[in-house]
């Protein structure tokens, strides 16, 4: 066993405990928790299987791909999942991320997914997988520029009502002078 091994397993040890630790404890903020063992996981697969993270080869690189795929999903739900907890995100929004989430995990568990798209339009799974990850960030755009429409409608609507509400309150002013 090398040093960085040792080192590498240790880390993993320690942020796994640490993310233990603060499920563990009830004022801790569960997703960080979760997202501290995350990564305590990929250290351990690092020390365990090192050829995962050195490799060069194409089958390295896809399982580097859902493994990046994978945590930015787990990273989307948990943030999303956090917001509607305190409140700081409508459920109607959070309903989107989450669905983007879970795509994001199917396209991470299930790699033919991506590859059937890939073999499909002809390209190779990392574009693909950028593809994929766009057409959300399209629908996610898409979907706040509904949401900005109608706040600028409801916006132009409460003015209107202000202005004639003004327009009436002098009205009735100068009818008492």
């Amino acid at each position: 066993m090398t040093l960085s091994s040792l080192i590498l397993g240790s880390l993993s040890i320690g942020t796994i405990g640490l993310g233990a630790g603060m499920l563990i404890r009830k004022r801790s903020r569960w997703f960080l928790g979760l997202a501290w063992i995350t990564v305590g996981v990929a250290l351990a697969l690092a020390v365990v299987n090192p050829a995962l993270f050195q490799g060069k080869t194409q089958a390295s690189l896809v399982l580097r791909m859902r493994m990046v795929l994978g945590s930015l999903s787990f990273i989307v739900l948990m943030i999303t999942l956090e917001s509607v907890r305190r409140f700081a995100m409508e459920v109607r929004y959070a309903l989107l991320w989450v669905f983007t989430g879970l795509i994001l995990v199917v396209f991470a568990i299930h790699p033919d997914a991506v590859g059937w798209l890939a073999k499909t339009t002809g390209m190779n799974y990392v574009s693909a997988i950028t593809v994929v990850v766009f057409a959300f960030l399209l629908l996610v755009a898409f979907h706040f520029s509904i949401a900005l429409s109608e706040l600028r409608e409801n916006q132009k609507r409460l003015s209107q009502k202000t202005a004639e509400l003004e327009l009436r309150l002098l009205e009735l002013e100068k009818k008492l002078d």
